[in-house]
Parts: structure tokens; C-alpha cells; sequence
């Protein structure tokens, strides 16, 4: 789970604020009001299937990414390969946790 911050107009108090976005992967999960913490949430029922599906094509396309970085930094990926490579796993497990456990 990332978050990531952006100003938009509060559908609740109708102020342009900065905003607490929530991402599950690449999908945009909820947002946060920072002025009076009205909170929009995507529903569980289409955030579940939409994840899933970004997931797969994010696993499919991955063999690819990592060529082309491969082939774009040489070494210094090479080094970072090892510690990515454990990471990841416990990365998407998180992720999935995340979105499983609004259910």
C-alpha cells in the first residue's frame, strides 16, 4: 500500500485541500480529506477483481521490466537484484492483505 498526496475539492466540505491518496498497487484504493477527514472508498466488490487483474498484468509484464532495466542500468541493478527479489514477495503479500482484509 502507497500513499501518495494530491489537492482536489472535499465532496464533504467543499474545500480545495490536500488530499491522502491510498493506492492498492496501481489502483487507487481511497482518498482522505486532510481538512476534515471525509474519507471516499472504492467498494470492496470492484476493488478486489480490479486488483487482481492489475496483479496478473503486473506478474506477466515483470520478466520484460526487468530486462529493459537489466539493459538501461547494467551493474548497479545487478547488485540490487538480490534484496528486490526478497522483497518483492513480502510486497505483494502486503498488498493483498490489504485489500483482502476490507472485506
Amino acid at each position: 500500500m502507497t500513499t501518495e498526496h494530491g489537492v482536489f475539492a472535499c465532496s464533504e466540505c467543499g474545500l480545495t485541500t490536500e488530499h491522502d491518496l491510498r493506492y492498492a498497487g496501481r489502483l487507487l484504493e481511497s482518498t482522505r480529506c486532510s481538512h476534515c477527514g471525509h474519507v471516499v472508498e472504492l467498494q470492496q466488490r470492484v476493488l478486489l477483481p480490479a486488483y487482481l487483474h492489475d496483479l496478473e498484468q503486473r506478474l506477466v509484464s515483470k520478466p520484460g521490466r526487468l530486462l529493459r532495466r537489466a539493459a538501461r542500468d547494467g551493474l548497479p541493478f545487478l547488485r540490487e537484484l538480490p534484496a528486490a527479489i526478497v522483497r518483492q514477495p513480502f510486497k505483494i503479500a502486503r498488498e493483498i492483505w490489504t485489500v483482502v482484509k476490507r472485506s
